[in-house]
């Protein structure tokens, strides 16, 4: 089987594909700093607070502390280390083991997790100081890491100096090290009133120490080891942790079994509720399925719509059905139909948009399990808009533009202008689903003159990074050898996950080659609303700007991005279990296990 890695691309997240149902990506950004306009400026705020807290989660107290939970995945951790986890399974273990200074719930809310706050400008929480700011965390009192130490301010300053250590081995870090090179310092000692500084405004601190690591533990392996021996797998026992479950064992890549951590009831306000947590892996989903089926666990992971129609024989009040923050799109490479058709590049991506039919690929290709949409935000999203508009085909418009532009269609019943055949490169991944969806895109394109030619390439083709693949490499999104590519994003929680994606900073074109708007769209408006964002930890100010970057997707400037449909998140849950709820973000779904009990 392949890996089935999240993969984050600088503050971005783009996912690949693998075997069914896996998913899979290119490798991790180095994390290279934003590129800001001299003219950005942070604003204060002016409006009612953003809704960034608010959940709706509540807990059901336990009936009953003496149960145990058996848990299953199909695929085997590479790494408990969050801040190395390049796939789903890997934070799904690490949500057991590690709690970070706030946490998203299923609805997308802030809420307090280390911390008591969840610092604000509205709230006095964060204070804008120069061309930078300062960031106030109040921790819990009393609150202490699986051997018994205290948890302090000292543990978020070493997470910092930990991560922009000259020895880390930056390549690994999942999320780079943007956000953390801002940093210009941490008070607060060995106490609870905690002070983060940056010298920049940085929009994204509020998910940034996901999760906090031990500064006593973490000071014990040279960074330049970190990779192996931090939270080494073959002894997981031996280190610190201060999530509600801490590693017993680990059996081969077929079990990890996890006890209560006695000192988490300082953090969750109670005793875990579980008395023993099992990860049982299988290897394949398939034999997962069969697994459930047979009793062997209590909760399956990592299954999407793709595995849906072979549940049907499951009670379904056992399956949990979700909307994903993943979303399936096909991406436009702005520099390749400018080089080949001029100035008829945006009329002829507006035709592709208007001849796609979605609502065919939704019922075709994907059974009917997922929905069209027409925005790339999910409506989860506090800062999330409804910008309207049909997801219905409209292959008769479509063909009036491209005739108005003087296109005709030969004998072949292709079009052609200038002797010049619209002819388009459509790239994908092997995976069977996308191969099927761009076989059916290309008959509905030629039924209004375009050709289409389909390939399917490896992922390391499609997404390898620039220094790994060349020019000539067929698919790569880095080097821009497409006209089309058909992938999937992760749909930003955080408004500035989009900043590398579509602003046209980040074209990868430009030394050093690690940005990542291969769609290499350059439009000033999107330019200066991402600035915005970049520059504001005013939510209300970063709100009005997601706005305007939510109507330019729905308008006809938007020629990078077709969303096609958004995915399912499919889990299997034994009725006995409590408390689980699933979440869309990458903490998984045990954000809150915790709470989780048996009865």
């Amino acid at each position: 089987m392949r890996r089935r890695p999240i993969g984050v691309l600088a503050i971005a997240i783009l996912v690949a594909s693998a075997c069914s149902p896996s998913t899979g990506t290119p490798p991790p950004s180095t994390g290279a700093p934003i590129t800001l306009p001299a003219s950005a400026a942070a604003a204060s705020p002016t409006l009612a607070p953003a809704p960034l807290t608010g959940s709706t989660y509540q807990v059901i107290p336990a009936a009953s502390t003496t149960g145990a939970a058996v848990l299953a995945e199909w695929q085997f951790p590479d790494t408990v280390n969050p801040y190395f986890a390049l796939s789903p399974t890997d934070l799904e273990v690490a949500g057991s083991m590690f709690d970070s200074l706030v946490q998203l719930t299923p609805d997308l809310k802030y809420v307090p997790d280390l911390a008591l706050n969840v610092p604000t400008l509205d709230n006095g929480g964060v204070v804008l100081v120069g061309k930078g700011m300062d960031v106030s965390w109040k921790l819990r009192l009393g609150m202490q890491w699986s051997d018994g130490q205290a948890i302090s301010c000292d543990d978020i300053k070493a997470t910092w100096q930990w991560i922009m250590d000259k020895d880390q081995p930056n390549a690994a870090l999942a999320g780079g090290t943007i956000g953390w090179q801002d940093v210009t310092g941490v008070d607060g000692g060995s106490g609870t009133d905690c002070v983060m500084h940056f010298g920049v405004v940085y929009e994204g601190y509020l998910s940034l120490v996901s999760p906090l690591l031990p500064a006593h533990y973490i000071t014990t392996i040279p960074v330049k080891d970190a990779l192996t021996k931090l939270y080494p797998m073959g002894s997981l026992s031996s280190a610190i942790y201060s999530g509600p479950y801490i590693p017993v064992s680990v059996d081969g890549h077929a079990k990890i079994t996890l006890k209560p951590n006695p000192k988490w009831e300082t953090i969750g306000g109670h005793a875990p509720w579980l008395t023993s947590v099992v990860w049982k892996y299988y290897g394949a989903a398939d034999t997962m399925i069969a697994g459930f089926k047979a009793g062997e666990y209590d909760l399956g992971q990592g299954l999407n719509n793709a595995d849906i129609p072979s549940l049907a024989s499951i009670d379904q009040t056992q399956v949990i059905v979700h909307d994903s923050l993943t979303y399936e799109l096909n991406a436009f490479n702005n520099a390749s139909f400018k080089t080949k058709f001029g100035p008829d590049a945006l009329t002829i991506i507006t035709a592709i948009k208007l001849a796609t039919d979605r609502q065919a690929i939704a019922n075709g290709p994907l059974e009917g399990k997922v929905s069209v949409s027409n925005n790339f935000i999910s409506p989860l999203t506090w800062f999330y808009k409804d910008i309207g508009g049909s997801t219905a085909a409209d292959p008769i418009t479509a063909t009036t533009l491209l005739a108005n532009a003087g296109w005709t269609k030969g004998s072949d019943g292709y079009l052609t202008k200038g002797g010049k055949v619209l002819e388009l490169n459509y790239c994908t991944t092997t995976r069977q689903v996308r191969e099927d969806t761009l076989k059916l895109i290309a008959s509905q394109l030629k039924a209004i003159g375009i050709k289409v030619d389909v390939n399917t390439k490896p992922s390391p083709d499609v997404f390898g990074a620039w220094k790994d693949t060349t020019a000539a490499t067929l698919c790569n999104l880095q080097h821009g050898n497409f006209d089309v590519a058909e992938f999937a994003y992760v749909s930003p929680v955080d408004p500035l996950t989009g900043y590398n994606v579509y602003n046209s900073s980040g074209i990868p074109d430009n030394p050093p080659n690690t940005g990542q708007n291969i769609s290499r769209i350059s439009l000033p408006a999107l330019d200066a609303a991402y600035a915005t964002i970049a520059t504001s930890v005013d939510f209300n100010r970063v709100s009005a700007a997601m706005s305007t970057i939510q109507d330019l997707y729905g308008s006809d400037r938007n020629t990078y991005e077709l969303p096609l449909y958004f995915r399912k998140d499919v889990w299997l849950v034994n009725a006995k279990l409590h408390n689980f709820t699933g979440n869309p973000t990458l903490s998984a779904g045990e954000w809150n296990i915790g709470d989780w009990w048996v009865g």
